[in-house]
Order: C-alpha cells, then sequence, then structure tokens
C-alpha cells in the first residue's frame, strides 16, 4: 500500500472498524497477539490504554517563549557543529554499500531525531510560528549538510527515527497556518521548492492530510494558489503543483479550465483531464478532448503520446477503428521507439499497409531528426517540466524500419563506418545488421544452431537508448520476440536474391571479425565470450551452407592468432562446445 498521511490513515482505520462488530475485533487482535514473539508482548499490552484528554483538545501543554528560544539556540548549536564537520572525519570508501561515504560520529542522528521531535512538540500545541522557524533552521542545516559531507552514514535519511517528509509537510503547514493570507502562496512555493531535493510528496495534498483538523481559508486559498502558480515559470515543480491544484480545488472542471486557458504552457493538464475522465469510464468525451489535445499542442511534445494512449483507450472501447489506427500514428510520432512502431504494425491488415505505416513514420522521424540535430540535447536540464520535453528518434530505430520495411540495401549501407565495439549500448549499427544478415545467409532447411541462434535473441533483446525522460511503451508480450516475428516474416514478404546474400554476408563477415579483433586485442576480458560467440556464429553460418572445412578453417585460424590470449581461448573452446560442429584444441 502506498504510503498514507495521518488524515487518510485515520480516515481508512475508522471505515475498516466500522465493519467488524465488537467480538470480530477481539478476534483480529487476538490474532495478531499470537503472531508475536515473546519479547514484543509486553509492549503490545502497554498499547492498551486510553489516551489522556487535556483541555480545549491539545495534545501538549503550550510552551513558553523561553522554551522556545532555548530550542532555536539548540538548533544553532547543531548547526554550527555540523559546519564544523565534527561529526566527520573523512570520506573513504565502504565495502558494505560498495562505494564512498563520510565516515565519523553518528551520535548527529540522535541529535537531530530530538530536535525534530521538540519542534512537533511546538506544532502539536499550535505554536505554529516557532515552528515553523525551527524548521526552516533544521531543514537548512540538514540539506546543506547533506550536501557538504557534514553527517557520516551512507543514507542518513534512512538513518534517522525521524519522517522527514512528513515533517517537511508539518513544515509547510506551520507555514500556512502563520502566514497572513495575501503572502502565503509565494512563501509556501519557497518551502516546497527548499524540501524538494528532499520529498516528492511536498505538495498542497499532503500538507492538508497530514493533519485531522481542517486549514482554515482553504477555499479562498486554493483560488490564490492556482492564480499565483499560473504566473510562475513553467519548470518541473511549479507544473506539478499546479496540475495538483486545477484537480484538487476544481476537479474535473479546474482541469478542463486549466487545459483549454494554459494548455500550451501546461499541456500536462490535458492528460490530466484525461485521466479524471478515465475514472468516470466517460469514452465518448476522453475522445473529445483527446482529440482537442491533439489538435492543440505542438508535435515536437513527447506528452503527446500519453494523450493517443488515452484515445486509443476510448476508441477501442467504443470500436471506433479509424481513430485506433490514428492514435497509435500519432502516439509513434510523438514518442518515436520499437515497440510502438511494432503496436503500429501489428495494426496493419496486409503488407501494403505495413509499408504505408513505415514510410509514413520514417518520412516523420527524418522530420524530427532534421529538427534535434540543430538543438542542444535537453537530457540534462533535470528542473525543465516533463511536459514540456520534445521527441528524439533514438539510435538505430530508422534502421530497424529499413529492415521491416524490406529496403535491406539502405540499412547495410550503414555497415562499414560502424564502429567495432560497444554493440551493447543499442547505438552500434552493426549491433542489429551483423546477426541480422548472418540470418539471412543461414539455409532455412537447417535448424539454427546454438551460437547463432544466441546471437540473433541477443540482437534483438538488445536495450536500445531512449533518452533519460523517454515513456517507452513496451506494448503487449516480449518486445524481443514481436521483433524476431516481424524480421522473419519481412524475409517472407520481402525475400533478399541469393546474390545478395552472399554480399551481404561477405560485408557482415568482414565487419564481425574485425570486432572480434577489437575486443581480444584491446584485452576487453568481459566481453570475450561475445567475441567467440560471433565468431562461431560465423562459422555456423557456413556450415549451414554446406562449407563446414571454411567454417573450420575460421575458427582454427582464430584459435592460432590468439593462442597466447588463455582466457579468449577458453571462451573459443566453451563457444565450440556448444555448437559442436567445430574442433578447438
Amino acid at each position: 500500500m502506498a504510503k498514507l498521511t495521518l488524515k487518510e490513515f485515520i480516515s481508512e482505520l475508522n471505515a475498516r472498524l466500522e465493519k467488524f462488530g465488537h467480538g470480530e475485533l477481539k478476534e483480529i487482535l487476538r490474532d495478531q497477539a499470537m503472531n508475536l514473539s515473546p519479547r514484543e508482548r509486553g509492549g503490545f499490552l502497554d498499547r492498551f490504554v486510553l489516551p489522556e484528554k487535556t483541555k480545549g483538545g491539545k495534545k501538549s501543554k503550550k510552551r513558553t517563549m523561553t522554551d522556545g528560544e532555548f530550542l532555536l539556540r539548540e538548533i544553532e548549536a547543531f548547526g554550527e557543529r555540523a559546519a564544523n564537520y565534527e561529526y566527520t572525519n573523512g570520506w573513504g570508501w565502504d565495502d558494505e554499500y560498495g562505494e564512498e561515504r563520510a565516515w565519523g560520529d553518528d551520535s548527529w542522528v540522535a541529535d537531530i531525531d530530538s530536535l525534530f521531535e521538540r519542534i512537533n512538540d511546538f506544532y502539536e500545541a499550535g505554536d505554529y510560528a516557532l515552528a515553523r522557524k525551527a524548521y526552516d533552521k533544521l531543514f537548512e542545516i540538514y540539506l546543506g549538510g547533506s550536501e557538504e559531507a557534514r553527517f557520516s552514514g551512507h543514507d542518513q535519511d534512512e538513518m534517522m527515527e525521524t519522517d522527514l517528509e512528513e515533517a517537511g509537510l508539518r513544515y509547510l503547514r506551520s507555514i500556512y497556518l502563520s502566514e497572513k493570507p495575501s503572502s502565503r502562496p509565494e512563501v509556501l512555493l519557497n518551502g516546497i521548492i527548499n524540501l524538494s531535493y528532499l520529498s516528492r510528496d511536498a505538495t498542497i495534498h499532503g500538507m492538508i492530510h497530514v493533519s485531522l483538523e481542517d486549514l482554515p481559508e482553504l477555499d479562498q486559498f486554493g483560488e490564490q494558489w492556482i492564480e499565483y502558480l499560473k504566473k510562475q515559470k513553467e519548470d518541473r515543480i511549479v507544473t506539478n503543483l499546479l496540475k495538483e491544484a486545477a484537480r484538487l480545488f476544481g476537479g474535473i472542471k479546474g482541469l478542463e479550465t486549466l487545459a483549454l486557458e494554459k494548455g500550451h504552457q501546461f499541456p500536462g493538464a490535458f492528460v490530466e483531464w484525461l485521466g479524471a475522465l478515465k475514472k468516470e469510464r466517460n469514452h465518448p468525451e476522453m475522445i473529445r478532448v483527446a482529440k482537442l489535445g491533439l489538435e492543440t499542442l505542438s508535435e515536437r511534445l513527447t506528452i503527446r503520446e500519453q494523450i493517443a494512449d488515452y484515445l486509443h483507450e476510448a476508441a477501442s472501447r467504443l470500436d471506433e477503428k479509424d481513430l485506433v489506427e490514428e492514435s497509435l500514428k500519432e502516439a509513434l510520432y510523438a514518442s518515436p521507439s520499437l515497440s510502438r512502431v511494432l503496436n503500429l504494425l501489428d495494426h496493419a491488415k496486409n503488407t501494403q499497409q505495413k509499408v504505408d505505416y513505415l514510410n509514413g513514420a520514417l518520412t516523420r522521424f527524418e522530420k524530427i531528426r532534421k529538427r534535434t540535430e540543430r538543438k542542444d540535447p535537453q537530457e540534462m536540464d533535470f528542473n525543465r517540466s516533463p511536459d514540456l520535453h520534445e521527441n528524439h528518434v533514438p539510435a538505430n530505430l530508422e534502421i530497424y524500419c529499413s529492415l521491416l520495411i524490406g529496403d535491406y540495401a539502405k540499412a547495410a549501407d550503414l555497415m562499414s563506418p560502424s564502429e567495432p565495439l560497444e554493440w551493447s549500448s543499442g547505438n552500434s549499427p552493426n549491433a542489429i545488421l551483423v546477426p541480422f544478415f548472418l540470418y539471412t545467409r543461414w539455409n532455412q532447411e537447417r535448424k539454427l544452431t546454438v551460437n547463432i541462434t544466441d546471437l540473433w535473441k541477443d540482437a534483438t533483446d538488445v536495450p536500445i537508448d531512449f533518452g533519460i525522460f523517454s515513456r517507452e511503451d513496451s506494448g503487449s508480450g516480449d518486445l524481443g520476440k514481436r521483433l524476431r516475428k516481424h524480421l522473419e516474416n519481412t524475409l517472407k514478404e520481402f525475400p533478399i536474391p541469393e546474390k545478395g546474400r552472399d554480399e551481404y554476408f561477405l560485408a557482415v563477415e568482414k565487419a564481425a571479425l574485425k570486432r572480434v579483433d577489437a575486443i581480444v586485442n584491446e584485452k576487453h576480458r568481459k566481453s570475450y565470450w561475445k567475441a567467440a560467440q560471433l565468431l562461431l556464429a560465423v562459422a555456423e553460418t557456413y556450415w549451414s551452407n554446406g562449407r563446414v572445412d571454411e567454417g573450420q578453417k575460421l575458427v582454427s585460424r582464430f584459435k592460432e592468432k590468439y593462442n597466447r590470449h588463455s582466457a579468449f581461448k577458453a571462451e573459443l573452446q566453451k563457444a565450440a562446445r556448444k555448437s559442436k560442429l567445430f574442433s578447438v584444441s
């Protein structure tokens, strides 16, 4: 279950308690008690006491100003000790975690937990101004100290008993309850930004529900908050807060207003609006809103993919076949990926429609590539709202499309200039082209042998770089299995002539042997098995075409060439044993 705020927890607990009678609750408690260890039993019994009720319903007595000033001085003293690196004595390697960390005195954990607990006493007593000031100071010390390695330990957040996310929400609530209404939006936004490095749950929803008590003037604040956020720069934090505010204070109508008024600035409003409509199962309205979003938003935006997905779901429910096709195209064009290509091809009724789909995709990809080649990559702009990320074409995607459309010559032309290393990254064209053209030269009357089978599977399962901010939709089924099926069907629909297969095989063999040489000569020992597998796959391809002697000569030549490389020789012997066709003595 997801982490619950106090209000959500108590609400859910009350709902569950209402389901059971007195006898049933006793049975549940006895069952819990039976599962306790002997050491836990005493503590379990101690829980069965009624809490003391204080006058006015407060949980703690009102602290005096002297108490508050003393707490603030202790927080300052704690900050001075941290600033003087009294809790650390150096930076070094930790074998347990496999990385470096700050070493030193872990007593800071008890110190900061105690300070947070005492701040909470003021918060519970209703002294929100003092709690706010104390939270502000202590969070500044902790966040700054963590960044500057002033506290020992590997994961400081986990070392503490304090729930920092909940403490952060109390801090925001203290701001709300101690700030004048006119300046609440600005001060709260600054507080949320300060906490954003600590918690993604620093939201207005969390602030409201961290307590059982209602916040005053909440409706008025909601209106102010939305208008204030609309005027801010549309970065990641502001965008998420504005979408939350529209949903929280306005419901579907609020999301609709935001999308219609500020959709270009905050395109995620359309996605939130569609998500709300989906919960209501209002599929006709989902179609209308999705089409409006696609008409409104720039075709450069990756977020159109999510809108297209909602269109696809609603259109499928209502059996709107033309809209299903449109949604698959829009999703692919918005966020190009191999799985999106295969989703569209799965929808094709015949070979000609498949060709039309791929030609349309390649035309769009070329347009995107020309645009992105002129711009700096966005990957490092972490403050940019994900809703405004622009699409790009992943490496090798156009090569896959060329193969799937039967344009083998265009794909093969890209083999020669490719580097022999770093195939596993998915960025080298040879990573798919060499195994593909080895597979095409295989005599289909013979069953695939072990090394060529593994190479073909590894090549089609290879991870493809879709960019740090992309949403890769895997679609239905295993991606590698789907890709192999489509490629194998393409070879049946667009067979390669015998002469062409021989020419491609010669180019493939040259590229493959260049890779084997590069791996062994540069002593990439962890990749020796890859070199051996590739070499045996080439030899097995010779075997499948009745040229077993040429395959054996190839294996023997490399065995002699690298006879002093014992580790590679061992991998070669292992691959040969798997093959059961060639000898490596």
